[in-house]
C-alpha cells in the first residue's frame, strides 16, 4: 500500500513538473540546503551518487570524443601523406594507420551513441531524485506543522498559567500591602520596623 502511494505521489510530482525547466539538483546549491548538516536519507544519497556518475560520464565522453576526432584527423593526414611511399615498411605503416582509423571511427560512433542516450538517463534520475527529495521535504514540513501546533497549544496553556500566576501574585501583593498598612496603623512604626529588619 505504501509503495503504491509513493508511486502515485511520484506520478503527481512528475505531472506537476511537466513542461517546466527542472534544474539538475546535484548542480544546484539550493538543493543541498534542504538537508541539514548534509545528512541525506540513503535512497536520496544513492540517487545523488548515480546522477553524479552519469554527469561525470557525460563530461568524459564529450572530452574523449573530442580527442578521438583529433586523433582521427591526424591518422587521416598521416594516411594521405603516406600514399606516396611504396615500400613494404610504408605498406605496414599504412595498414596499421587504417586499422587505427577504423578502430577510432568505431569508438567515436559507440561513444557518440552512448552520449546521445545520457541526457534522457540524467533527466530520469534527476526526476527520481526530485520525487524523493519532495517526499522527504514534505515529511519534514508536516512534522514541523505538527510541532508548531503542539508548541502553539503549549504557549496558550503557559499564557493562561502565567495570567493565573500574575493574578495570584497581584492578589497576594494587595493582601500583603493591606495587612502591612493595618498592622502599621494598629501597632505602630517601631513594631513594623522589626518586620522590615526580618526580626520575627
Amino acid at each position: 500500500m505504501k509503495k503504491q502511494q509513493n508511486n502515485e505521489f511520484g506520478k503527481e510530482v512528475r505531472a506537476a513538473l511537466k513542461g517546466k525547466q527542472v534544474p539538475i539538483l546535484v548542480l544546484d546549491n539550493r538543493w543541498y540546503t534542504l538537508f541539514p548538516k548534509g545528512k541525506k536519507p540513503s535512497d536520496i544519497a544513492a540517487l545523488e551518487q548515480k546522477l553524479n556518475t552519469l554527469i561525470k560520464r557525460q563530461g568524459r565522453l564529450v572530452n574523449e570524443i573530442k580527442d578521438l576526432r583529433q586523433a582521427k584527423k591526424k591518422l587521416m593526414d598521416g594516411i594521405v601523406a603516406g600514399m606516396k611511399g611504396d615500400s613494404d615498411f610504408d605498406q605496414k605503416k599504412k595498414d596499421n594507420q587504417q586499422r587505427l582509423l577504423i578502430e577510432t571511427r568505431e569508438r567515436i560512433e559507440n561513444e557518440s551513441d552512448e552520449l546521445m542516450g545520457l541526457p534522457a538517463q540524467i533527466k530520469t534520475v534527476n526526476e527520481d531524485l526530485m520525487v524523493l527529495s519532495v517526499q522527504y521535504c514534505f515529511k519534514r514540513l508536516s512534522n514541523w506543522e505538527h510541532q508548531i501546533g503542539e508548541l502553539a497549544e503549549d504557549i496558550k496553556f503557559l499564557k493562561r498559567e502565567l495570567d493565573d500566576k500574575s493574578d495570584e501574585k497581584s492578589d497576594l501583593e494587595e493582601s500583603r500591602d493591606s495587612a502591612y498598612s493595618l498592622m502599621h496603623g494598629l501597632m505602630g512604626h517601631e513594631i513594623m520596623n522589626l518586620f522590615d529588619r526580618g526580626k520575627f
